[in-house]
């Protein structure tokens, strides 16, 4: 790779390119375009960190790509807890650079995805004997509010338990000492990346799903080659970058581990991974019936059985989410799942925080785990719990930088500290930024406007004359800003696209041909589980949104009636190892009651 040149190229040149203006080349020319292109940043795993690394590098002007081995958002980042918050829990291991960097990112991405990411109104019950108390809980709420330099939504209250009462009426009165009232917020984590990807494509980046990196030649400088197989038609090419990001989460020693970093013909996995140790951990989360749980809005609490700190979520209008548990994760990260243990847990912890609720196995409509990417301490030992949220930056060898550890809520933050890394490293090359870093400045796709109601009235006004739900205007309002008129440009072009996916929901079908067309979609698992979440909010009605999807997939993608079948089976299958835990804990766990 001597001679390395920043070549022009079609369909790869940011610097060329109108941001917000670009329609996403088809998925065989961006995959050509990754041996045809001679890249400054290749970054590797779609996950929220990824993605954000993409966006900034392409909006940088630096001729970006990112492949994805699964799909985007397939592994944590669309199994976290949903949150966007400072880190409360943070404080009592006094990680307070960790709580203000995350009280800033709240606000900025409050300001740059309005429709995605939304306030939340929490309540901290404390209990006579729990581990926080009154004097504890009140201190660490003024730390909290002073973290964020008293600038979220609003300023913290404290509650008697008269109050705490009126607000959260379910709650176990036995030992209750009132309590406190603050905001954090909620997003849906895989559409956020979803659309974070959407950004990056739009910014100048060539981004490809479904193609796994396979080795890394790091031997010869300058730049790197990357071997990426195309999962969908086992093609492979070389991709050719002066620098490499590892975003793959609890995927990056095993990423390392096919890097060829010593002279010309040495094995991978040739030390490169010394400087970068994981520990994942498994959060394992389930959504409920809201009118089975009985709580008014979101709750922070302390899990009986361990003191940990849990939550119980609204979710839509109707559903409940509660998680999370925190255990380390010693198997292969692709094999996370729900556990019977660990649904038994959240109930106990949620049937003794509000006792009428009365939850059992079969109130659970799904299951899901996924893995936090923690940086390994120094020495073993530590609990799960108390293992750090810090992120870091290693680079190792030359120009192969690994993102590891972090949280969904700093993904913008550290995304700029690795491009300010990485863009370091590409100086002395002559690979230099065409612009200055303003992802904290420019909205993300679908975020272009002045105020959420005023949108969500026009949306709702237009979905009306198409025959088409407040609940449906509501959710395209949420899920795509201003976006949602090309989905409802889909619907009035074709009438039967306005139908819902399953009847108790409010997704529609157009959904499923915008995230063919606009969102890089290529299987059904991807729209029923990562464009849409319907696939983890209702629990009978999965086979049939699996058909329906695949039909109106079919004429999109080429899809043969035999193609439709293996479509519908692969999604069930994806879901089918978390409905097995439920199931188990139904047959066998009776005891947990």
């Amino acid at each position: 790779m001597s001679g390395w040149r920043r070549a022009e190229s079609s369909g790869s040149s940011s610097s060329s390119r109108d941001p917000g203006a670009v329609t996403a080349p088809g998925r065989a020319e961006r995959f050509r375009s990754l041996a045809e292109t001679a890249f400054d940043v290749l970054v590797i795993g779609g996950g929220v960190s990824g993605a954000a690394v993409a966006r900034d590098a392409a909006r940088r002007g630096f001729r970006t790509a990112l492949v994805e081995a699964a799909d985007f958002a397939w592994g944590t980042s669309s199994r976290s807890s949903r949150l966007v918050h400072g880190g409360l829990r943070y404080l009592e291991h006094f990680e307070f650079d960790l709580v203000f960097e995350a009280s800033q990112e709240r606000r900025t991405l409050l300001r740059i995805a309005t429709h995605l990411v939304r306030p939340l109104e929490f309540h901290f019950p404390i209990f006579r004997d729990g581990r926080i108390g009154r004097t504890k809980l009140d201190a660490g709420m003024w730390l909290y509010d002073a973290l964020s330099l008293f600038r979220n939504i609003e300023r913290h209250q404290m509650l008697d338990t008269e109050a705490m009462l009126a607000r959260e009426p379910g709650l176990r009165t036995e030992g209750l000492l009132g309590g406190a009232r603050y905001f954090d917020a909620q997003v849906d984590d895989a559409r956020l990346v979803v659309t974070t990807i959407v950004a990056a494509v739009e910014a100048g980046a060539t981004v490809v799903n479904r193609a796994e990196v396979v080795r890394i030649d790091a031997s010869d400088w300058p730049g790197h080659r990357a071997l990426v197989r195309d999962a969908e038609s086992g093609r492979e090419v070389g991709v050719d970058a002066l620098a490499i990001v590892n975003a793959t989460g609890a995927w990056a020693e095993r990423m390392l581990d096919r890097v060829i970093a010593g002279p010309a013909g040495s094995r991978p996995g040739s030390g490169a991974t010394s400087a970068v140790r994981i520990r994942p951990s498994r959060g394992t989360h389930i959504h409920v019936a809201r009118e089975r749980v009985g709580h008014s809005g979101a709750l922070i609490f302390e899990a009986p059985q361990d003191g940990r700190v849990m939550f119980v979520l609204p979710w839509r209008e109707d559903l409940t989410l509660i998680g999370t548990t925190d255990e380390f994760f010693d198997g292969r990260p692709h094999e996370v799942a729900a556990t019977p243990a660990d649904i038994a847990y959240l109930l106990e912890a949620t049937r003794r925080l509000l006792p009428a609720s009365k939850l059992g196995p079969e109130d659970v409509i799904s299951a899901w785990a996924g893995l936090r990417p923690l940086v390994a301490p120094p020495a073993d030992g530590a609990e799960e719990g108390g293992v750090s949220r810090e992120f870091e930056v290693h680079q190792h060898p030359p120009g192969v930088f690994t993102l590891s550890g972090g949280k969904l809520t700093s993904h913008r933050h550290m995304a700029e500290a690795t491009m300010d890394r990485v863009q370091a490293f590409l100086a002395p090359a002559g690979v230099k930024a065409l612009r200055k870093v303003d992802t904290d400045k420019v909205p993300l796709p679908g975020a272009r406007f002045r105020d959420l109601d005023a949108l969500r009235g026009r949306i709702q006004e237009r979905a009306r004359t198409q025959g088409l739900g407040r609940a449906s205007a509501d959710r395209l309002t949420r899920a795509y800003g201003t976006r949602a008129n090309r989905v409802l440009d889909l619907v009035e072009r074709n009438p039967r696209l306005g139908e819902r996916v399953v009847a108790e929901r409010p997704h529609l079908l157009a959904e499923a041909v915008y995230s063919v067309r606009s969102e890089m979609a290529l299987h059904v698992e991807d729209i029923l589980f990562r464009r849409m979440r319907v696939g983890l909010e209702t629990r009978s009605g999965t086979p049939e949104a699996a058909r329906r999807v695949a039909e109106v997939m079919a004429p999109e993608l080429g899809w043969t009636g035999e193609r439709q079948a293996e479509e519908m089976k692969r999604a069930l299958t994806f879901r089918a190892v978390d409905d097995d835990a439920i199931r188990e804990l139904a047959a066998h766990g009776k005891g947990v009651r």
